[in-house]
C-alpha cells in the first residue's frame, strides 16, 4: 500500500510495489506529458498569462496534432491512474476524494470570490486560473488529510 509523505502532498514511490509503481508512475508521466502538452496549446488562448502568443492556430496541423496529445496523454493517465487505485486501500481511496473534494472547494470558492469583484477590476480571470485555485484547494486538501488521519498530533 502508498505511503502518503510530505504533509499530504505526496505518496512515497519506494512504498509501493513493482505493479503499483509501474501504474502510479505511468499516470503520473503521462499526466505531465499532457500538461507540456497542454502548455504549447495555451500559447494560442487568451488566458491568465495574457493574449495568444501564436495567432491564427485553429486549421494549423501542428497545434491540431498537440491538442490531440493532450487528451491521449490524460486519457492514458486516468487509465493507469484507475489500474493504481484499484489495488489500494481504504485510506488511499479517502485521500483522494479528500484531495479532490478540497479542490473543488477551491474552484467554486475563488471562481465565486473572482465572479463577485470581476466588475470593479480589470483582471479577468479564465478557466486556466480556476485550475491554479483548484490546484490549490487539493494541496490544503492533502495539508489536512495529513493532519487529521497521519500525523501523529505533531
Amino acid at each position: 500500500m502508498a505511503k502518503i509523505t510530505f504533509k499530504g502532498s505526496w505518496i512515497n514511490i519506494s512504498s509501493l510495489n513493482k505493479e503499483d509503481k509501474k501504474n502510479y508512475l505511468m499516470s503520473v508521466g503521462m499526466f505531465f506529458l499532457g500538461a507540456v502538452f497542454w502548455g504549447l496549446h495555451l500559447n494560442t488562448v487568451d488566458g491568465i498569462f495574457g493574449p495568444p502568443v501564436f495567432e491564427n492556430t485553429d486549421t494549423s496541423v501542428s497545434f491540431a496534432v498537440i491538442r490531440a496529445m493532450i487528451i491521449i496523454c490524460w486519457i492514458i493517465a486516468v487509465i493507469y491512474s484507475k489500474r493504481f487505485l484499484k489495488t489500494q486501500d481504504e485510506l488511499m481511496h479517502r485521500y483522494y476524494l479528500t484531495t479532490m473534494a478540497a479542490g473543488g472547494a477551491g474552484f467554486i470558492s475563488v471562481g465565486m470570490l473572482f465572479s463577485i469583484i470581476d466588475p470593479y477590476i480589470d483582471l479577468t480571470i479564465g478557466f486556466y486560473g480556476y485550475f491554479l485555485a483548484f490546484a490549490i484547494g487539493t494541496v490544503v486538501g492533502g495539508y489536512l488529510f495529513d493532519k487529521k488521519y497521519l500525523s501523529d498530533g505533531e
